[in-house]
């Protein structure tokens, strides 16, 4: 199979991995049975599982600004409301892959360097959408909160006190306005 420009390929083989076994499945190898290429036809593109990693981190964050884009322009808080709409429309594998990705960064933090970057300009726009900046700041810090609560796995008080919080956190965003 020809390797050259099969990045896509091989982040959904990634993505199908993480998946089905667990984002902890993925090996340069599993990628390259997946995508049905050579184990150098993944390397080529991806020279390493951190490069792997780090393709997957520009991925989402290409979804995250999907996600961001679908809340119409109109809105103020926009950025802050595609926070808290990323949350709610998560996927499990895009949990699983930010685990991954997070595993990763502890032994090379550089990975996270895009994700920072990208979430300094979402708090500036955040930030500068409102004159409650420290109730846009709590806001912000409780979907943060909600993010990691899911993807640790910790407890949520339930489905309903869940959808209850993120109805709360609409109306917060709301009074920003």
């Amino acid at each position: 199979m020809q390797a050259k420009n099969a990045s896509p390929r091989i982040l959904g083989a990634a993505r199908a991995i993480a998946h089905r076994e667990g984002a902890g499945k993925i090996t340069i190898d599993a990628v390259a049975r997946e995508a049905d290429l050579s184990k150098g036809g993944v390397l080529y593109n991806f020279p390493t599982k951190r490069a792997l990693l780090a393709g997957l981190l520009d991925e989402m964050l290409a979804e995250h600004h999907e996600r961001l884009a679908s809340v119409p322009e109109d809105r103020r808080s926009r950025t802050l409301r595609g926070h808290l709409e990323a949350i709610v429309q998560a996927r499990a594998v895009d949990d699983d892959l930010s685990m991954a990705i997070l595993a990763a960064a502890a032994s090379d933090p550089r990975l996270l360097d895009p994700l920072r970057a990208e979430l300094t300009g979402d708090l500036e726009r955040i930030l500068s959408d409102t004159q409650d900046t420290p109730g846009a700041m709590v806001v912000v810090l409780a979907i943060q909160g909600l993010r990691f609560q899911k993807l640790l796995g910790l407890p949520d008080g339930g489905a309903d006190l869940r959808g209850r919080v993120i109805e709360q956190l609409r109306a917060m965003i709301n009074e920003l306005e």
